[in-house]
């Protein structure tokens, strides 16, 4: 009698409970739209623009979001000055993803001179200035085998700050006839500035390999025909392009803070720092970027010796 009535208490108590289950739908927000420009100007060559649209943190990505987040053709007006010349910059497509972006026809980039961008979109403006510093040449190149391995391994270089306060740097590195155009290195910072070594000579070891870091179109870390080392290391009988740019301030805190927001957006214990945009008017995310920039090409003919290519 007593096992009877203790299942009539527990199947009433399942019913009770049953009842006070009540479903929530939940409305997750929406991110305001937003732009994300890509603009870049270096010393002899023409501005580059690329400009796609945000989308909210839970929105599922597929194909056709991705493709409709690409501002491309008369979607957009892209204008560039030197403060003599303007340049409406016409749409072309680029070796690099969103692929869809604006080139100037009219100037390249000098050195010692300011540029202004303005976009139009959507009834709304976007603006930014940049300027092209004077690029620092870089003085040497070596090639570190990996340990146990002869034939790959990473790229070291030395370059000397001016005495100067206040020089800015990126680099960025290409293997000839293998990629088409100049990428962040896989691992380490590709940013440096001379608060503690202005003046000096510096070393930059190691230099990484870079790659195209758009997962959803060239996701390398799921290329079964393409193993690790290859994707970070350079090998014998490379040609690599290293680029070098000084670039200003304005520039420099934009990647600061891109690295800053990386960093502690995976620790748990503080919030993600805000990424620093350099462009104005209409909110956007994203940089207008000039570059005095210095190339240095090589080949690694063996373990120990590199080629100047002219």
């Amino acid at each position: 009698m007593k096992m009877k009535l203790r299942n009539i208490i527990f199947l009433l108590l399942i019913i009770i409970t049953s009842s006070c289950i009540k479903d929530i739908s939940l409305e997750l927000p929406k991110a305001d739209e937003k732009l994300v420009i890509e603009a870049m100007i270096d010393s002899d060559d023409y501005p580059i623009v690329f400009i796609s649209k945000n989308s909210s943190y839970f929105t599922n990505i597929d194909t056709t979001i991705l493709n409709a987040s690409i501002v491309k053709g008369s979607d957009a007006c892209v204008i560039v000055s030197n403060g003599a010349i303007t340049d409406t910059l016409k749409p072309t497509i680029m070796e690099r993803y969103p692929y869809h972006g604006y080139r100037g026809t009219k100037f390249k980039g000098e050195v010692n001179k300011s540029y202004d961008l303005k976009i139009l979109y959507q009834d709304k403006e976007y603006n930014s200035t940049t300027t092209i510093p004077e690029p620092v040449p870089i003085d040497s190149v070596w090639f570190n085998l990996l340990p146990g391995n002869d034939t790959m391994g990473f790229l070291g270089f030395k370059f000397t700050d001016p005495e100067k306060f206040g020089n800015y740097y990126t680099f960025y590195v290409k293997v000839l006839e293998q990629q088409k155009w100049y990428y962040r290195p896989s691992f380490g910072s590709h940013i440096l500035d001379d608060k503690l070594l202005n003046g000096q000579e510096f070393s930059y070891t190691p230099l990484t390999k870079g790659y195209e870091r758009n997962a959803y179109y060239h996701n390398v870390w799921l290329d079964e025909d393409l193993d690790f080392l290859s994707l970070v290391c350079f090998k014998v009988g490379d040609s690599v392009s290293l680029k070098m740019s000084s670039i200003d301030a304005n520039s420099f805190n934009f990647w600061s803070s891109v690295y800053r927001n990386v960093l502690t957006g995976s620790n748990p214990f503080t919030n993600p720092a805000s990424v620093k945009s350099n462009i104005y008017g209409s909110p956007a995310n994203g940089h207008w970027i000039g570059s005095g920039t210095h190339f240095t090409n090589v080949y690694i003919t063996d373990s120990a010796t590199l080629i100047l290519i002219p």
